[in-house]
């Protein structure tokens, strides 16, 4: 089975904190935004327990023991998911101006009006629970299924996701840096938007006034949708288990759907992580060959 290739993991890990360092650097020399704090509480704690449970397995484990690679890629996993709220931190600091009423109205001309969409959800109770349900699920999926994979040893399956998980932030979040979106509830006017969705661009309109943000609630990026990328790379995580995998597919189907549904996303958000999807699919495949020919010593 192929495995990705540390040197490409390292690559992609590379540009994103060196993009994130100069986006950093930007803000600090020029724009000087204030920001929020995306990194979860008891990071160094869990730093320090990883490293610990790695230094057991060392000094137990022989080289080469399964235990001791499941050790290592919990801190890969760990180190992935730092990387991503670093740049997350830093795309919020765009100097650039929304690009949310350029989506409304190109919506509006293909006959999608939010306003209509979230009437419809809100008159379905039931459906708009579920809807709900299956659309927070997706932090458990995140935090969840990648540990299951380490812990089943399929290691194929976790590099490839720590290849897509940094390469469309990297994809994504250069295009949201330049084209900043701020979802739905920030410009169209409905009742039936939740208080997190009006935080979204509430969050974007303090830290671009100077002020600091008054809440870490609600979502960032709109265009493209991340809730889509992420909902389908973890269905890719369960592929090798038919049944789960074709169950979290339905689910996701949901879940996809539920972020036009609810209000968090413009469809256009949607067709948008699709194509970042597809890029990254691309280079991953890219990368593949490469390093097939590598190993071949085709030049």
């Amino acid at each position: 089975m192929y495995q990705v290739s540390s040197r490409s993991i390292i690559i992609l890990s590379g540009l994103v904190l060196a993009l994130s360092s100069i986006v950093f650097s930007i803000n600090h020399f020029f724009y000087k935004y204030p920001s929020n704090n995306y990194f979860p509480e008891g990071i160094p704690f869990l730093a320090l327990v990883l490293i610990l449970i790695n230094l057991g397995l060392v000094l137990y484990f022989p080289k080469g023991d399964k235990l001791r690679q499941v050790g290592r890629e919990l801190i890969y996993f760990f180190l992935v998911m730092c990387l991503i709220a670093i740049a997350t931190n830093a795309v919020q600091l765009t100097p650039f101006p929304i690009i949310d009423p350029l989506i409304n109205t190109i919506e509006e001309h293909m006959d999608i009006h939010m306003e209509a969409i979230l009437a419809w959800t809100h008159n379905h109770p039931q459906f708009k629970y579920i809807l709900g349900v299956i659309y927070d699920s997706l932090t458990y999926q995140m935090s969840i299924l990648p540990l299951l994979v380490i812990f089943t040893c399929r290691f194929h399956l976790i590099r490839e996701y720590y290849f897509y998980m940094l390469s469309t932030v990297l994809i994504g979040f250069a295009f949201y840096y330049f084209f900043p979106t701020t979802a739905p509830a920030s410009i169209i006017n409905s009742p039936f938007f939740s208080p997190e969705q009006i935080d979204t661009g509430l969050k974007f309109k303090q830290i671009h006034h100077y002020i600091n943000p008054t809440t870490n609630e609600g979502g960032l990026i709109a265009l493209p949708s991340f809730h889509a990328i992420w909902a389908i790379l973890c269905v890719n995580l369960l592929r090798e288990w038919p049944i789960p995998c074709i169950l979290l597919f339905i689910i996701n189907l949901l879940l996809i759907a539920s972020c036009v549904l609810l209000g968090w996303h413009y469809l256009i958000d949607i067709i948008g992580g699709f194509i970042v999807l597809l890029l990254s699919y691309y280079s991953l495949k890219y990368s593949s060959i490469r390093a097939a020919k590598r190993t071949s010593g085709i030049r």
